[in-house]
C-alpha cells in the first residue's frame, strides 16, 4: 500500500513534457509507485495473496533503492535488485523502455483509479473499497465522503453511523498529512550511501572534513531534504564526484562550492563546500532548526553580531568595530564566543536547550553505549523471521548482558500468538538456552515475555496467572486504533493499571508518514504510567519512533521511567537501536531515565511487578 503522496505521483505515464516530444523520465519512485498501485488493484481483485506481496516487497525495495532504476536497466541488472524476481523485472523492462507495461495497463483499466485512492484512506482496507465500488459505484474520494455525510453507506450489511463517522474522520486524517517527507529511516541510509560514494570517487586527501547536517543529524522523525557540508581545497573535483553518483536522478544545479540533486527516491540532497575557518559557523547553520537558529541570531545581536553561515560580522552597536569578522574553525568556539556551552544536534529545537546552555544545565543525553539489553523482541515462536538462540546471539553480539523474548500472544491472531500452553513450551526452550550460557561462562540471560495484545474492551490477551509467571509484560494495542479518544484511552488505561504490566508498548500506534497516531490522549495515558510505575516504550524501530522525543521528554516530567526496545522480528533488526537513541536524545533522555541501562538485577527490581526474581 502506498501514501497519499505516492498516490498523487501515480501519473500517466505517456505524458508529455510542455514543449517536448520525449517521455518523462521515471524515476526510483516512479516506478515504485507503479508496483505498489499494482499491488493495490491485486488486492481490491482478490488476487493471489503471494501475488500482491511480491509486488509490495518490490515497490518497498524500489522506493529505497541506492542506485538509479535507470542506470540498472540501461545495464540489464533488474534481477540485481532485491525483491526483484523476473515476471516484475520482465514488466519493469517494458515500463522504462515504454513508459509503460501492457500487464499494468490491463490491470489499471479494471479498477477505478478512485477506488486505489480511496484504499489509502485510514482503516479502508481493500475490501470495503471493493464493496463500496460495486456495491454503491462509489468511484473517488468526494463520492465516498458525500455519501457517508448523506448516511448513504449505512444500507451496506455491516455498516452503520459509525461506520460511515469513521470513514469521514479517516478522510479527514489524510487531508491532514499535507506533503509527505521522507522518513528518517529511509533517509538515513541513501545519506550515508551517498557520503561513501563520494569519498569513493575522490582523491584520499581531497576530503578534510564532512558531516550530514540538517534535521538528519537531528535525527528528526522525518526529513524535507539532506544537507551535506565538506571542507576541501579541491571544491572541484568534489561537485563533479557529488553530481556523478549512480544515486542521482535529476541534478537541480552544479557551482564551485554548491551543487544540488534528486535522487531516485525523489530526495533532494545539497552539498557545500566551506573553507576551514568557517566550519563551525556552517555546521551550527546547517543543523539548528529555523527557531534554533533565530534565537541564536538575536542572541549574537543583542553582543553586537551579525551570524550568518560564514561567521560574526560586528554590527558597531557592540564593543566590537563595525565590520570586524569572527570566524570559527568549531561549532563549540561559536557557541562559547556568544556564552553559550555546545550542545547536542538533536536539542537545537529552541525548546530550552538556549537558556540551559548559557545556565550550564544542559542533560547528559543517553548514549548508545548505555544501553545493557532489550526488553521487547520476537522469534519464530509467532511473527519473527529468527529462532531464540539466533537473537540472543545477535544480542550478544552487540554486548547485552539480557534480551527479553516477548512474542505475540492471543488476541492479536494474525501471527499465531502465543497462550498459556505454548509459553510454558517455549520456557523449556528458554530455559535451556539460559544453561547453555552459565555452563560456557556468558554473563548474558534471556529473559522470559510478551508482547501481550490490548484487546478492545482494555483486557489483555492472557490471564493474570500466565502473566504473573514472566519476566517482562509488555502491553501494546495492534487494533481499533481508530477508536474515539476516549474509548481508546479508557482502554489503554484499564490496560497499564494492571499489576503484571510493566512496559506500555508503541503508544500511538503511528507508523511515521504512512499511519497517524490514534487519538489516544497520552497526556492522562503518562500521567497514569507514573503513577503505576508502568514503563513507556520508545519504539526504536524508524517506521515507529513510538513514543516521540516530544512524549519521551513529558513522560519524564510526569516521573515515568522509560524503555528503548528496537521491537526486532530479525536478527539484525537489533541495529535499528541507534534510532530509539536518537529520539531519546531529542527527548532530553538521560542514561538514568531508562531502565534498560541498569544492571540485570536493578532492572527487574525496577518493573512494576515487584514478585519478580
Amino acid at each position: 500500500m502506498v501514501d497519499e503522496s505516492q498516490v498523487s505521483d501515480m501519473r500517466d505515464f505517456e505524458m508529455r513534457e510542455e514543449g517536448s516530444s520525449q517521455r518523462r523520465r521515471l524515476a526510483n519512485h516512479d516506478v515504485a509507485a507503479e508496483l505498489a498501485l499494482i499491488g493495490d488493484i491485486l488486492q481490491i481483485l482478490d488476487a493471489n495473496r503471494f501475488r500482491v506481496i511480491a509486488f509490495q516487497n518490490a515497490a518497498e525495495s524500489i522506493r529505497t533503492l541506492g542506485q538509479d532504476i535507470n542506470t540498472l536497466h540501461a545495464e540489464g541488472k533488474l534481477l540485481t535488485i532485491p525483491a526483484v524476481g523476473k515476471g516484475i523485472a520482465d514488466a519493469l523492462d517494458e515500463l522504462l523502455s515504454n513508459g509503460e507495461a501492457k500487464e499494468f495497463e490491463e490491470l489499471k483499466a479494471k479498477v477505478p483509479r478512485g477506488v486505489v485512492e480511496i484504499v489509502q484512506l485510514p482503516d479502508v482496507g481493500p475490501k470495503t473499497a471493493k464493496r463500496l465500488w460495486q456495491e454503491l459505484d462509489i468511484t473517488s474520494v468526494d463520492e465516498l465522503k458525500a455519501a457517508a455525510e448523506a448516511g448513504k453507506i449505512r444500507v451496506l450489511k455491516g455498516f452503520g453511523a459509525k461506520s460511515e463517522e469513521k470513514i469521514l474522520r479517516g478522510i479527514e486524517l489524510a487531508a491532514k498529512r499535507g506533503d509527505a517527507r521522507t522518513p528518517l529511516g529511509e533517509a538515513r541510509p541513501l545519506a550515508q550511501a551517498l557520503v561513501a560514494g563520494l569519498r569513493q570517487r575522490v582523491s584520499e586527501d581531497a576530503i578534510t572534513r564532512l558531516e550530514v547536517g540538517g534535521s538528519l543529524r537531528r535525527w528528526q522523525e522525518s526529513i524535507g531534504d539532506v544537507d551535506i557540508l565538506v571542507v576541501s581545497d579541491r571544491p572541484g573535483e568534489v561537485m563533479d564526484a557529488f553530481v556523478s553518483l549512480p544515486q542521482v536522478s535529476d541534478i537541480i544545479g552544479k557551482g564551485e562550492t554548491k551543487s544540488s540533486i534528486v535522487l531516485g527516491t525523489g530526495l533532494r540532497v545539497d552539498l557545500l563546500v566551506v573553507e576551514a575557518k568557517n566550519w563551525g559557523a556552517a555546521l551550527q547553520y546547517f543543523t539548528g532548526n529555523k527557531e534554533h537558529n533565530v534565537a541564536l541570531r538575536e542572541i549574537a545581536t543583542k553582543q553586537g553580531w551579525s551570524l550568518n553561515e560564514r561567521g560574526l560580522t560586528a554590527t558597531g552597536s557592540g564593543e566590537a568595530k563595525e565590520g570586524e569578522q569572527k570566524f570559527f574553525a568549531e561549532e563549540a568556539d561559536l557557541y562559547e564566543f556568544l556564552g553559550l556551552r555546545w550542545m547536542p544536534p538533536e536539542l537545537r529545537t529552541n525548546h530550552g536547550e538556549l537558556a540551559a546552555a548559557r545556565a550550564g544545565k544542559l542533560p547528559n543525553l543517553i548514549e548508545i553505549g548505555d544501553m545493557r539489553g532489550e526488553l521487547h523482541g520476537h522469534s519464530t515462536w509467532s511473527d519473527g523471521t529468527a529462532p531464540i538462540a539466533e537473537m540472543a546471539a545477535a544480542a550478544q553480539e552487540r554486548g547485552y548482558s539480557y534480551w527479553a523474548v516477548c512474542d505475540h500472544s492471543v488476541g492479536l491472531g494474525m501471527v499465531g500468538g502465543l497462550d498459556g500452553e505454548r509459553l510454558l513450551a517455549q520456557a523449556e526452550e528458554i530455559a535451556a538456552l539460559n544453561a547453555q550460557y552459565e555452563r560456557e561462562g556468558l554473563d548474558f540471560r534471556l529473559l522470559r515475555g510478551t508482547e501481550v495484545e490490548i484487546l478492545a474492551d482494555g483486557s489483555l490477551g492472557l490471564p493474570d496467572e500466565v502473566l504473573a509467571q514472566l519476566d517482562v509484560v509488555v502491553a501494546s494495542i495492534h487494533s481499533g486504533l481508530r477508536q474515539d479518544r476516549e474509548t481508546i484511552t479508557a482502554r489503554c488505561l484499564k490496560a497499564i493499571r494492571n499489576p503484571h504490566v510493566d512496559i506500555l508498548g508503541h503508544a500511538t500506534g503511528r507508523i511515521i508518514e504512512s499511519r497517524p497516531p490514534s487519538e489516544i490522549d497520552m497526556e492522562q495515558v503518562l500521567q497514569v504510567c507514573a503513577e503505576t510505575g508502568t514503563v513507556v516504550e520508545i519504539n526504536a524501530h524508524p517506521s515507529r519512533l513510538d513514543i516521540s522525543d516530544v512524549y519521551a521528554r513529558r513522560a519524564l516530567e510526569l516521573g515515568s521511567k522509560l524503555a528503548i526496545n528496537c521491537d526486532a522480528h530479525v536478527r539484525d533488526g537489533m541495529k535499528m537501536m541507534e534510532y530509539g537513541i536518537g529520539t531519546a536524545r531529542r527527548g532530553w533522555v538521560e542514561a538514568k531515565d531508562v531502565v534498560n541501562t541498569y544492571p540485570l538485577a536493578q532492572m527487574l527490581h525496577m518493573l512494576k511487578d515487584k514478585r519478580k526474581n
